[in-house]
C-alpha cells in the first residue's frame, strides 16, 4: 500500500489531502505527522524525505513523490476518475496554465511577503525587508488583479472544479492570512473561495 506522511495542518498537504477526497482515494495509508513536534526532521523521515518537507507519497516499491502537483499528476494516471487535470487539449492547457499562474503570480510573492517580514521566519529565513515588502506590495497588486478576473468565472481555469482551483484556494486560505490581510477587501475572490471551499472534500 502506498503511503502519504502528511501534515493535516499545512497547506501542500492539505491540498494532497482535498485532492484524494476530490477522487474517491481511500487506499492510500495516511501518516500524520507533528510538525510541532518537529516529526518532520527526525532521521527517521529524513531517510524517506531528505529535505524534511511535507507532504511525502512513498509507493509500493519504495520510490518517493516530494512534489504535490507532481504526486497529484501521479496519482491521475492510477485513478482517471473524476478528471483533475483535464480531458481535452484545451482543457489541459488551459488546467496547466492557470494553476502555473496561480503559483507564480499569486503564491510567490505573498509567500516572499510573509518569510521576508514575519518575526517569526527570522531563525529560517535570510531576511530582507525591503524585498519582502515589495514582494507583498505586488502580491497584493495581484489580489486586485486576480479579484477582476475571477469576476466573470465560476471557476479559474473553465466550466468545472479542477486542480487549478485546488491550488488557488488552498493557496489563498493560508497566505492571505499570514500577510494580515482581508480576503474579503476581495469581494469576488471572497465569494469564490467560499463557494469553491464549501465542496465536502475541503472539510477535512
Amino acid at each position: 500500500m502506498m503511503k502519504l506522511y502528511s501534515s493535516k495542518f499545512a497547506p501542500n498537504p492539505r491540498k494532497v489531502l482535498i485532492y484524494l477526497k476530490e477522487k474517491n482515494i481511500s487506499d492510500i495509508e495516511i501518516i500524520d505527522l507533528d510538525l510541532g513536534k518537529l516529526e518532520h526532521k527526525t532521521p527517521e523521515y529524513r531517510a524517506i524525505a531528505p529535505n524534511s518537507r511535507v507532504p511525502a507519497l512513498q509507493l509500493d516499491d519504495g520510490t518517493v513523490i516530494l512534489e504535490t502537483t507532481a504526486m497529484c499528476r501521479y496519482l491521475e494516471c492510477l485513478y482517471p476518475e473524476p478528471n483533475m487535470f483535464g480531458e481535452s487539449p484545451i482543457e489541459i492547457a488551459s488546467i496547466e496554465m492557470w494553476y502555473s499562474r496561480v503559483s507564480f503570480e499569486l503564491m510567490v510573492p505573498l509567500m516572499h511577503g510573509f518569510r521576508h517580514t514575519h518575526p517569526h521566519m527570522s531563525a529560517m529565513e535570510n531576511q530582507n525587508e525591503e524585498y519582502g515588502l515589495a514582494q507583498r506590495k505586488l502580491g497584493i497588486k495581484e489580489l486586485e488583479n486576480y479579484d477582476t478576473i475571477i469576476q466573470s468565472r465560476e471557476f479559474i481555469a473553465g466550466d468545472r472544479f479542477t486542480y487549478a482551483d485546488l491550488q488557488m484556494v488552498t493557496s489563498l486560505q493560508f497566505l492571505v492570512r499570514l500577510n494580515k490581510l482581508n480576503i474579503e477587501d476581495y469581494g469576488n475572490l471572497n465569494e469564490y473561495i467560499i463557494q469553491v471551499s464549501s465542496r465536502p472534500s475541503f472539510l477535512i
